[in-house]
């Protein structure tokens, strides 16, 4: 073991300019490098702002009624919410309580109405003259093919789906109570709006596609049956959604009569025109119409 002068270690030492130089070039670079390491390691990360994603910030514009754009968001809706909502118009009680304040009215769609009603004024159509065939099939009358019952039915279904919810949305608008400013607020937030009341009655037809079928079976008292279960389950529907907005207005009693007058209307409308034949009604024979001819 080497003996050390403790006397040396305590007293300065010199050292050349060179060697303080590199020294401290040393501990330059390695506190530069110790920084860069920790930057890139840490979470921080700085990236340039790019022009896409200020556009996607920018708000959207807001295209005009008459434009088709304007239509697009209320075809943009998928098959499962499509299916969704026509069970739900016929069992609501499969869905929440409150499926049309947060499904409907947030994102109301004119592709299922649409279709429903094109597809019910063709099964009305095509029922019809079904029904019409089974009502002549026994009598000595040469049957044709309707084709103004697709140009009736479409009619009555397109008047019925439009005009009805627009009195309807012009009759809570101008009938709902309000005794202060915030339940103004509250009731324009919970009203429902022209679109949904048209996506609401478009869907609520959907119950009468099978009993348009059902219809052709020619037996009265079955007939009349499907006529009270359609317009029973189509307008309880209506008012099951809208009883909420149908109670803030002054005549919400009137407003429920005349909800499930208009369907029962509705129902019996198709079945007395389409499908229905009175009884008392009597076609003439070939024997009957010979003797005519004869007399003549």
């Amino acid at each position: 073991m080497t003996h050390v002068n403790t006397g040396d270690l305590l007293n300065f030492q010199d050292y050349s300019p060179e060697h303080n130089e590199r020294s401290a070039r040393i501990d330059v670079e390695a506190v530069h490098t110790n920084q860069f390491n920790t930057m890139s390691t840490s979470n921080y990360n700085y990236e340039e702002p790019k022009p896409v994603e200020e556009e996607e910030t920018t708000p959207k514009t807001n295209h005009n009624f008459w434009t088709i754009e304007y239509y697009q968001k209320y075809f943009d809706v998928q098959s499962s919410e499509v299916v969704e909502r026509i069970i739900s118009s016929v069992l609501p009680q499969k869905v929440s309580r409150n499926y049309f304040d947060e499904r409907i009215k947030g994102k109301p769609d004119l592709y299922g109405p649409i279709w429903i009603s094109v597809t019910l004024i063709f099964t009305i159509a095509v029922s019809g003259n079904i029904s019409n065939y089974l009502q002549s099939a026994n009598k000595a009358v040469r049957w044709r093919y309707n084709y103004h019952l697709v140009s009736y039915a479409a009619s009555a279904i397109l008047c019925y789906v439009w005009l009805v919810p627009l009195a309807l949305w012009a009759a809570l608008k101008w009938t709902s109570t309000a005794d202060s400013q915030d339940e103004i607020e509250t009731q324009a937030s919970s009203s429902p709006s022209m679109i949904s009341l048209f996506c609401l009655y478009g869907y609520s037809l959907s119950i009468y596609i099978p009993v348009a079928v059902l219809w052709t079976i020619q037996v009265s008292w079955l007939q009349w049956l499907f006529v009270l279960m359609a317009a029973f389950v189509s307008g309880a529907v209506l008012i099951f959604w809208l009883l909420p907005a149908l109670k803030k207005s002054r005549y919400y009693l009137i407003l429920i009569a005349s909800i499930l007058a208009f369907h029962f209307l509705l129902a019996t409308g198709f079945m007395l025109y389409f499908f229905h034949v009175p009884d008392t009604a009597t076609v003439p024979s070939v024997k009957d119409l010979s003797t005519v001819a004869s007399h003549v």
